[in-house]
């Protein structure tokens, strides 16, 4: 299971580190729902991730920094913060390929703003200050817990896994704008602001707003993480056919 990495940097005394990391909870989410997890790069070459995209059966797409507005042909006007443009090409570029192959991909915070930039879609660059505002949607103190709910559509596959409504954590100032060609929402925040995309036409193409892996095993979008498992060892047994 191929998991990009999220850039960081680690300071020690007069040590200062850049790393490319998985935090814990990622790891742990994927291991509930029987997955290994192999850590793809987004510092380093384009090519070398695609090469390393094929010698995994599934693609997750972790959080971080805003997506830049460059990506999504927006001029630069909103807030962002730590845009990482080397990160975006290459998230971009393995979103793009694990299309073409069908490959399973979860999209996570980040994740699903990249997935939805990545096919085509546009960003909400920063809601507190949109038309209209909608504030509300960074509530770090509530990092692992409830901090509103959202409600899922009728007819799909996320309503099937997590019913009408489920309450989420909410860390992000971004969110999905113009959805991209092909994916469908699947779940709005009681203020409009869209909490989840799916593909219905792919084997599993996923993307939340919240963080399912702070929540751990013990919340319903943990059933999210078993059926994104299920997707890829059915790809593995089709691809052994």
């Amino acid at each position: 299971m191929g998991v990009t990495a999220w850039p960081t940097v680690i300071a020690e005394d007069s040590l200062v580190l850049p790393h490319q990391a998985v935090p814990d909870c990622y790891l742990e989410l994927l291991d509930f729902a029987g997955l290994a997890a192999v850590l793809i790069p987004v510092h380093g070459s384009a090519d070398d991730a695609a090469d390393l995209l094929g010698r995994v059966d599934g693609l997750v797409l972790t959080g971080g920094g805003d997506v830049a507005p460059a990506s999504y042909a927006a001029a630069q006007e909103a807030p962002t913060a730590e845009v990482d443009n080397r990160r975006d090409g290459v998230e971009i570029k393995l979103t793009r390929l694990a299309r073409q192959r069908d490959l399973p991909v979860l999209a996570i915070c980040r994740g699903i703003q990249l997935l939805n930039v990545a096919l085509g879609g546009t960003l909400v660059p920063d809601l507190p200050t949109a038309d209209p505002p909608r504030p509300g949607h960074m509530v770090l103190a509530s990092w692992n817990g409830a901090a509103h709910a959202v409600r899922l559509e009728p007819g799909t596959m996320l309503h099937r896994l997590l019913g009408p409504e489920v309450t989420v954590n909410s860390l992000h100032h971004q969110a999905v704008g113009q959805v991209a060609p092909g994916l469908r929402v699947a779940a709005r925040a009681a203020d409009g602001v869209i909490e989840a995309i799916e593909d219905p036409a792919t084997r599993f193409t996923v993307g939340l707003q919240w963080h399912p892996e702070m929540l751990g095993t013990e919340h319903a979008s943990s059933a999210v993480f078993t059926e994104f498992g299920a997707a890829v060892r059915a790809a593995v047994g089709a691809a052994a056919r």
